[in-house]
């Protein structure tokens, strides 16, 4: 699948409203789009279907939601009709009440949308949702797989993870845009890829805490460094602050002890 990168900023300098340069949208299809804040790095999904514009996780932040209600506007030409949600956690459902008040509809499932086909799993939180849009054979996969982060598989563990991302995998075709609640939209190489990362850091984990390292030890072990920095897909030059690396390791520790 070919996937376009448009800048906002070169389309929409007229827009005197607002300031346009800190988002991109990417054109899935003539239908289709994915529309980010550079900063706040939600992704969310703009889909033109014959039951109406459909938004999925619409939060850039809240101070930038005028914005991207007249991004939309120049995209779809009319209003946002229905609001989803991959999940409820405020970087996705924050924007859900600025959209009802221009008169969208926040939707629980896709019953109304043909165009539209959904899975509920239990991995990054208790109640995961995926939407596949066929017409333009794209996978919103919210936080169950994130491009520009470690792993988030808390409330499922490991084998929710893994029952995601194996349905996942058997969605659609090996075409099939797989676009990650943050990050950059993928392959179904790199979502295999990722799996696999993931399992070997949980692998790993478990045996230094089985042999009593400490959390505080784990982080300076060097096979454990270069486990994390798979989870590096930009090669940023500070993937995460060394707080959110020691939390990644003590809830792994809570994974694991879970027996999930």
């Amino acid at each position: 699948m070919r996937v376009k990168l448009l800048l906002v900023a070169m389309f929409y300098s007229a827009c005197a409203l607002c300031d346009t340069s800190n988002f991109q949208v990417t054109s899935v299809s003539k239908r289709a789009f994915i529309i980010t804040e550079k900063d706040y790095g939600t992704n969310i999904g703009l889909i033109k279907t014959d039951a109406g514009v459909v938004a999925i996780d619409p939060m850039p932040g809240e101070k930038n939601l005028d914005t991207l209600y007249q991004i939309i506007q120049q995209h779809s030409k009319v209003p946002v009709s229905y609001v989803l949600n991959t999940h409820q956690h405020s970087d996705h459902t924050g924007g859900n009440t600025y959209f009802v008040e221009q008169g969208s509809k926040v939707v629980e499932t896709v019953s109304q949308l043909p165009e539209f086909t959904e899975f509920v799993f239990k991995s990054h939180t208790s109640k995961d949702k995926v939407f596949y849009h066929s017409k333009s054979n794209s996978v919103f996969v919210g936080d169950i797989y994130d491009t520009s982060w470690h792993p988030t598989f808390y409330s499922g563990g490991l084998s929710g993870f893994n029952q995601a991302i194996e349905k996942i995998l058997n969605i659609g075709n090996e075409d099939s845009l797989i676009i990650p609640g943050h990050g950059k939209p993928t392959s179904k190489v790199e979502l295999r890829q990722f799996r696999a990362h993931t399992q070997a850091w949980v692998e790993q984990i478990k045996v230094l805490k089985d042999k009593g390292m400490s959390v505080e030890e784990i982080m300076n072990n060097d096979n454990v460094k270069a486990l994390l920095h798979n989870f590096n897909l930009a090669n940023k030059q500070n993937f995460i602050p060394e707080t959110a690396f020691k939390r990644f390791i003590e809830r792994t520790f809570t994974v694991i002890d879970s027996g999930k």
